[in-house]
């Protein structure tokens, strides 16, 4: 009789946990075709890295979709649709590292202070990170024109461009 409670309990959980998980839509309104990653690195010393996420829309079934954050590696981020020579696309940019500003000034003479900065508040995070994907998967959150209804779709074969290095010397 122990051992049937038990196993209730425990079907109990494993059916609560699977609510958790975000339903994926087998088939969303739009078509993503070739989307890429790529990693940059700021050249300045204070400046930070992180990785740019585009995904090409080729065909929208339904123009009221509004895009909203995009689950990659760990990171989530709010998107942004653009139009750029009459192909849409829906772009991420992830800050991973931001690097520190040099240390503050703490002088007697207030003067001498005149170049500190205030400190940065962190910022709260946009959402939990639900997925456990590959490093070439992305899960993009999305409202179709309803509005009332946050829906998810997985996104497979995102190609990782090499790396864009910026350089720290202004251009002439």
């Amino acid at each position: 009789m122990k051992n049937l409670v038990y196993i209730y309990f425990i079907a109990l959980l494993g059916l609560g946990s699977c609510a958790s998980q975000k339903n994926m839509e087998a088939k969303p309104p739009f078509v993503i075709d070739h989307p890429t990653s790529q990693k940059w690195v700021g050249g300045k010393e204070e400046s930070a890295t992180g990785i740019d996420v585009v995904l090409p829309i080729t065909q929208i079934m339904d123009e009221n979709v509004s895009f909203q954050h995009l689950y990659f590696r760990g990171h989530v981020t709010t998107v942004k649709k653009e139009i750029i020579d009459g192909k849409q696309f829906v772009s991420a940019k992830i800050t991973i590292n931001k690097i520190p500003r040099p240390d503050i000034i703490l002088h007697a003479d207030p003067r001498k202070e005149v170049g500190n900065q205030p400190p940065h508040l962190k910022k709260e995070p946009i959402a939990e990170y639900p997925y456990e994907l590959d490093n070439d998967e992305a899960v993009l959150s999305y409202i179709e024109n309803d509005g009332k209804k946050v829906k998810y779709t997985k996104i497979s074969k995102i190609k990782e461009k090499q790396p864009l290095l910026y350089s720290s010397k202004p251009r002439n």
